[in-house]
């Protein structure tokens, strides 16, 4: 190999990624059909699509060019949460990744953006088949690896990669950050700066999706705790991972990694005593719910701006098909005025645009895809169609968790404002989590005017709806992403494990 490794601003770097946070309990799989749809982007057209995003491959790429690399596009991918990737998407998008990357050589080092809980079929943990794979073409060159911290991580992921870092926030705030210190200690990599020792740790624990963001516990004083950490001169960062506790595999849950430059026995006490720390706080981790009807009527008593309903057993930033109507119900049998929610259902949609705008219809709603969401709601009164959209929206915030992997624009397919008696409902062809107000506004739907909002999310609404929030009520409704983790048939997980044990 010819390297340009030592010359200063000088090195030919690799740059791809393929992001997929699986629930191995949803039957509908992910085909290469879902990536298309939200962001597949290959060779050049990878750096095209991606630069200028608030993405963790943003901020490489950014990053990389003002350090003056060559940049050596190979394969991004990135579809949204849901059932295991197929065997065949899965293998095609390997393939064009290991074909470009071996285009690419000779190179001098390898920046990649993967999630961390992507399972495909017959491949329980595909982010180190990735690694595996790289590794394999550019032998001893480095590889730097940004990870969601929702990641689920094997030991093997650890030693394949020379450094793997995540994301310090949830909601995800700080992609493009991590993704600008990803390049940065690639940075340190080329000039011979670093010899990364890296040491990994995991506590018995599954933590619930609501139980993961990091301004609370059981994560806030684990992330203060490591910031301390990663102050000390002889660490390059702290990976502090929550897990993905809805992915059943040998490696599921929470985990820390801590790379020192080059004192392993400092790494290994760090990790230890951090992933010791957050088994402490285990008893944190326990969210509290009522049932819809009671939060509906609590919501429905407020005058002071939209109360969030929070439908996280349907997050749909966690693979739930986003169309659970528990809480509409509870809305219609209260006569809400003027309550949102939206619901992912294609043949609600087409029969809405099939009707036209401003028809009125009676149509069923929500509850399609399994069992574990209810029948479907039945919309006996008269509802008329107030919208309609190609469900194309621009994010309202910089920093917005869809930047994360798919960029700044969000496509919902077509999309219907549906009024229901006092209540909005929002009908997409395409899940869509609730992370940008501009999904209700882009449309006619004003949020703050609203009684309540459902959000069909654990944490990452945070961001966009706190600031319009009067209160917030967390619902216990029926799910894919219940906080109640007894209620999902492991096979693979290790046992025993807190709750569950």
């Amino acid at each position: 190999m010819t390297s340009s490794v030592g010359r200063a601003g000088a090195g030919r770097v690799a740059i791809g990624g393929i992001l997929h946070e699986t629930h191995t309990f949803m039957a509908q799989a992910t085909t290469i059909a879902d990536f298309a749809d939200q962001s597949l982007h290959a060779g050049a057209d990878l750096i095209a699509a991606m630069r200028g995003s608030r993405s963790g491959i943003g901020g490489m790429i950014d990053r990389a060019t003002e350090a003056g690399w060559q940049l050596l596009p190979t394969l991004y991918a990135a579809a949204m949460p849901g059932g295991p990737v197929t065997a065949t998407a899965y293998h095609e998008l390997l393939s064009e990744f290991r074909a470009r990357l071996q285009q690419a050589m000779p190179v001098d080092g390898v920046l990649l953006a993967l999630h961390g809980a992507m399972v495909a079929e017959g491949e329980l943990d595909a982010e180190s088949d990735i690694v595996a794979q790289a590794r394999a073409i550019v032998g001893d060159a480095p590889i730097v690896v940004l990870l969601d911290m929702h990641g689920n991580i094997s030991p093997r992921l650890v030693e394949l990669a020379d450094v793997l870092l995540a994301y310090d926030t949830n909601p995800h705030i700080d992609a493009y950050a991590r993704g600008e210190e990803a390049a940065a200690i690639m940075a340190r990599l080329l000039r011979r700066e670093l010899r990364p020792t890296p040491a990994f740790a995991r506590p018995a624990l599954l933590l619930p999706a609501q139980s993961t963001g990091t301004a609370v516990p059981p994560l806030a004083p684990v992330h203060q705790r490591a910031a301390e950490i990663e102050a000390l001169d002889a660490v390059v960062c702290v990976a502090v991972m929550g897990g993905f506790a809805y992915a059943d595999t040998p490696h599921t849950g929470p985990s820390i990694i801590v790379t020192t430059d080059s004192q392993p026995a400092l790494a290994a006490a760090c990790a230890e005593e951090l992933s010791a720390l957050l088994y402490e706080l285990r008893s944190e981790a326990t969210p509290s719910y009522l049932e819809p009807a009671e939060a509906v009527r609590l919501a429905a008593g407020q005058d002071r701006g939209p109360v969030i309903l929070v439908d996280s057993a349907d997050n749909i930033g966690g693979g739930t098909p986003g169309d659970g109507a528990d809480a509409l119900v509870a809305m219609l049998a209260c006569d809400v005025l003027e309550g949102t929610i939206v619901l992912a259902d294609a043949q609600a949609v087409d029969i809405c645009w099939r009707a036209g705008k401003a028809a009125e219809i009676t149509l069923a709603v929500g509850g399609k895809v399994d069992d574990w969401h209810g029948q479907p709601v039945t919309v006996t009164v008269t509802g008329t169609v107030r919208a309609l959209s190609d469900g194309v929206f621009a994010c309202e915030l910089p920093d917005n968790h869809f930047a994360s992997f798919y960029g700044n624009t969000v496509r919902m397919g077509r999309t219907v404002w549906l009024r229901v008696a006092g209540v909005n409902i929002l009908l997409t062809e395409r899940k869509t989590p609730p992370l940008d107000l501009a999904q209700l506004r882009h449309i006619g739907i004003q949020p703050e005017a609203q009684r309540m909002i459902v959000v069909k999310s654990a944490v990452a609404y945070r961001v966009a709806y706190m600031p319009i929030a009067a209160d917030v009520i967390e619902m216990d409704t029926a799910g894919l992403c219940s906080a109640n983790l007894s209620r999902f048939p492991y096979r693979h997980l290790p046992r025993p494990v807190y709750p569950l044990d």
